[in-house]
């Protein structure tokens, strides 16, 4: 995927996104006996948007700040406690 494909996915506003077609955080499921990389690329697979999920019946838009954690220690940090 390119970075202008996962900008617009960032750009994706809720409004434009039907939360039954949103997959569940808590029904997600990560094979932790993948790699990382492995899990990434899982994990990409069953959201198809990462920045945009549920929880139950709440939309959770992930953002990042500047000065905070990487995007890829984050991302790290959600693919191995999912």
């Amino acid at each position: 995927m390119t970075a202008e494909e996962y900008r617009a996915l960032l750009e994706t506003d809720f409004e434009d996104v039907d939360i039954k077609n949103m997959p569940d955080l808590k029904e997600l499921r990560i094979d932790r006996t993948l790699s990382l990389e492995q899990r990434k690329k899982q994990y990409l697979n069953k959201v198809a948007n990462p920045y945009m999920i549920r929880c139950g019946n709440m939309k959770i838009k992930v953002r990042f700040a500047n000065n905070g954690v990487s995007l890829e220690e984050a991302f790290k940090n959600m693919v191995l406690t999912a």
